[in-house]
């Protein structure tokens, strides 16, 4: 599955449009979108349909001195409902004035009936944990937005496709995670992800596996020089010892020395070796520890790289 199948259809909040077409497929006439479906202006066709409409403007009476405007947020695959579940306050109205203590208990009560009518099934409360798992993993690893809603959507389809029955949800969620962030070609490796998950690297390996096969998911190939920058950042390098790696990460990949190996120990190699060209600040044991491979390794990848330079 490539990173673009991931998303079934997009959405546009400027016009309302869901898909990207512009011309009938049985007329080639123009299509225009209006209250949330798209169709042909000269045959009628409708093309796609969507049934929640967020182009409306906002409600304008004569004896309101301001508009009211329409708030709420946007719709979100990271929530089990989209996000457009109702939110209960506490001790305050919309006007932010305190309610009473009679009206506390009523929201008490009314917060407790919403909150056991929240999930229609059992697979939606586990999706909603399964979700949150995601959302928490995101937030320790400082990934960006779009590898949660990724995630998520993930998720949701292996569901779909009862991939999940058997296997654990935070092993599925984990994988989940990962699988994104191959196809987005992020260098995040299996035991950063599983140092915090809630399962091991290997449980997060299985779960990866599995949605790859069954999903048939496309991750982007993770070369040495992705690997580059982000090690240079966490040895403090000098930018003259960046730049150099990356040519050294390019030499390797141009005449094929990166094959069959782990790309992080190359990049540690030629991070390594760059530094011994320029300065002697490291040692191996340091651009080894960052990689997460062995001084071994990173002493191997570089002899190989000594020839060719």
């Amino acid at each position: 599955m490539a990173l673009r199948d991931i998303y079934e259809r997009t959405f546009d909040e400027s016009c309302g449009k869901t898909i990207d077409a512009t011309d009938c497929p049985e007329c080639d006439g123009t299509l225009t979108t209006e209250g949330g479906e798209t169709g042909c202006d000269e045959c009628g066709l409708i093309v796609n349909q969507y049934y929640i409409d967020h182009t409306h403007g906002p409600r304008v009476f004569d004896d309101d001195p301001e508009p009211t405007r329409r708030t709420g947020s946007r719709l979100t695959p990271t929530r089990h409902d989209y996000g457009v579940s109702a939110e209960i306050g506490y001790k305050r109205d919309a006007n932010g004035n305190r309610v009473s203590s009679k009206k506390q208990w009523q929201l008490h009560r009314l917060r407790r009936e919403h909150r056991r009518a929240r999930y229609g099934s059992k697979a939606e409360r586990n999706l909603a944990h399964a979700l949150q798992e995601i959302a928490r993993m995101s937030s320790a690893l400082d990934l960006p937005r779009g590898v949660v809603e990724e995630a998520s959507q993930v998720y949701r389809q292996a569901q779909h496709r009862d991939l999940i029955r058997g296997r654990s949800i935070e092993m599925m969620a984990a994988g989940s995670l990962y699988a994104s962030c191959r196809c987005r070609g992020l260098q995040r490796r299996p035991g950063e992800i599983g140092s915090v998950a809630r399962c091991t690297a290997d449980q997060l390996r299985t779960g990866y596996r599995a949605l790859k096969v069954d999903m048939e998911i496309e991750p982007q190939i993770v070369t040495a020089r992705t690997y580059v920058p982000r090690l240079a950042s966490d040895c403090r390098v000098t930018s003259e010892v960046n730049a150099r790696a990356y040519e050294l990460a390019e030499l390797a990949d141009r005449e094929r020395i990166t094959n069959g190996r782990n790309p992080a120990g190359v990049a540690a190699a030629c991070l390594y070796l760059a530094g011994n060209e320029l300065e002697r600040g490291k040692t191996q044991a340091e651009f080894a520890t960052a990689a997460d491979v062995t001084v071994s390794t990173l002493r191997a990848r570089y002899y190989e790289l000594r020839e060719y330079v």
